[in-house]
């Protein structure tokens, strides 16, 4: 495909989270980027090898046909420049030096692998590019499979943001069902039998909410996309929010805000999503299928922390992520 004018670079981050490769593609131009491309393989890595620690051997050749995929992507595009981290599956599996050494023999890519704090770190610089439109403390919330990522900004006397504080957990919602079991459908009682299990694990996470009052909450891509769309084609509201690619694929764009999701909203897809079985989910409108068996549980985090927080704040999705952090680190 033909570079963006002025473009000095066309690179790719590549996450390779717990339950999905993701690859965006980009032309850096300045102190911005163009997307070109984007591709999301569906690798589920972490599935069924949380209490082994250990890539099941299914997960560990479909992650390596995924690396494949992405790696002939890269090739078409014409990647000068590659990137890819690896996250909670990888971090913690007990074969994940195996599975580096085969992707590098087979893609010929060499796997950063990144602690909680450091993907933290890159999730709060990729959101932080969004949340222009908001000028009260916030959290910043990214649900994984493996793990889940909080941050609290706050901002400062200079106009900057600041970090109050942040915390990776081992709660992702693959780990969540592996360790919980829960039934299809969810339903309130199930979201109660998890209920003593997060109060303890995030303990922390509600102190820190009660020192630092966040005013709303902000969740990073991923789930927050389909919560977006769920609550969107509920209330038969169209999405406008995101470009045509092929429309901006030569024009450099500003960063694209965060997008209010409706409170009332959420509460009635979450009431859906942990009362339907998985057929029925499926079947929602605007539901990713590849989100439809976990989600109950990524809307149970969601609505555990909009507890915690004021009866009036607002919740927000941003389109960036840990991916966008990476790519402004490389043109910092």
């Amino acid at each position: 495909m033909e570079r963006t004018a002025e473009s000095q670079k066309r690179v790719a981050i590549v996450d390779c989270g717990t339950n999905t490769f993701t690859m965006v593609i980009v032309d850096l131009v300045a102190a911005n980027w163009v997307e070109i491309f984007r591709l999301r393989c569906q690798v589920f890595l972490g599935k069924g090898g949380f209490a082994s620690a250990a890539i099941l051997p299914d997960r560990f050749a479909k992650g390596l046909d995924s690396l494949g995929i992405l790696k002939e992507a890269s090739q078409n595009y014409d990647v000068d420049e590659v990137r890819v981290f690896g996250t909670s599956a990888l971090r913690d599996a007990s074969n994940s030096s195996d599975f580096l050494a085969k992707a590098k023999a087979k893609v010929g890519w060499d796997i950063e692998i990144i602690d909680g704090d450091q993907e933290a770190e890159l999730i709060q610089s990729g959101v932080q590019l969004t949340v222009s439109n908001v000028d009260v403390p916030l959290m910043i919330m990214d649900i994984g499979g493996g793990s889940l990522e909080l941050i609290i900004l706050a901002p400062g006397e200079s106009g900057n943001w600041e970090k109050r504080w942040a915390r990776s957990f081992d709660a992702g919602v693959s780990r969540l069902a592996e360790f919980g079991k829960p039934a299809d459908p969810l339903t309130e009682a199930g979201v109660q039998r998890y209920s003593a299990y997060l109060n303890e694990t995030l303990a922390s996470m509600t102190e820190a909410i009660h020192l630092h009052q966040p005013e709303c909450l902000v969740g990073s891509s991923g789930s927050f996309d389909t919560f977006m769309e769920l609550v969107q084609q509920a209330q038969s509201v169209p999405d406008d929010s995101r470009d045509d690619s092929a429309a901006v694929s030569k024009v450099v764009v500003a960063h694209p805000p965060v997008q209010r999701i409706d409170r009332d909203g959420f509460a009635s897809v979450h009431s859906q999503l942990i009362g339907l079985d998985f057929a029925a989910r499926l079947a929602l409108p605007g539901m990713a299928p590849a989100r439809a068996r976990l989600i109950p549980l990524s809307s149970m985090l969601v609505q555990h922390v909009l507890d915690l927080l004021p009866s009036n704040s607002k919740l927000y999705q941003s389109s960036y992520a840990l991916r966008e952090g990476a790519l402004r680190s490389m043109i910092g």
